[in-house]
């Protein structure tokens, strides 16, 4: 029975190994071919901007909540204060594609039956928008109040806080949806030689 439940097992690993090679190489043909197509990479590029728009449309929301006057124009979204303006101008970096793809990469390459991934996927996603959401407000209350940490939240503190959500979102998988386990009862054992 061990033994079985140990093939099983490597089985169901070297699918997961093999689901997120083949991700990998998509994601790498899809930057490196496809949007060398112009009529792709355009597409590609408005949906961005239009993604881009909905994320400070939030940020917005999120910032006035804590009483602040905030005017977005264009990618760049700005807190007024006593007549004048401190803000950002958020990049294609800054909206969290990497994040949402190391999260998509990781839910779809795992285990587990995909009537659930059908809903755990897009639930996940929405989180993660949020949470960039929060971030762009939280720079931008951080450019205005004290823009000397703008630097260290930026580059270190917001992207962990990022990459954290995704761990607890790929743990919640794992245990709750992932077929990638051993039952509580039961042990893997090498046998010995």
């Amino acid at each position: 029975m061990l033994a079985k439940l140990k093939i099983v097992y490597q089985n169901k690993m070297y699918l997961f190994i093999a689901n997120t090679v083949g991700i990998f190489l998509l994601m790498i043909l899809f930057y490196g071919l496809l949007r060398r197509i112009e009529s792709i990479n355009m597409w590609y590029v408005n949906r961005l901007n239009d993604y881009a728009i909905i994320l400070l449309k939030i940020a917005k929301h999120i910032i006035q909540q804590f009483g602040y006057e905030v005017v977005t124009y264009g990618k760049t979204i700005r807190i007024i204060d006593n007549f004048s303006t401190k803000g950002i101008f958020m990049d294609r970096g800054c909206m969290g594609r990497n994040v949402m793809l190391g999260y998509l990469g990781l839910i779809l390459a795992y285990p587990g039956r995909n009537i659930h991934k059908l809903w755990y996927i897009p639930l996940g996603l929405m989180i993660l928008v949020f949470v960039n959401a929060i971030r762009i407000a939280g720079l931008a209350i951080i450019a205005d109040c004290c823009p000397q940490y703008s630097d260290i939240n930026h580059y270190v503190v917001f992207k962990i806080a990022a990459w954290i959500v995704i761990f607890l979102l790929w743990v919640v998988w794992m245990n709750k949806f992932g077929t990638l386990k051993i039952k509580k009862n039961q042990q893997l054992k090498v046998p010995k030689k």
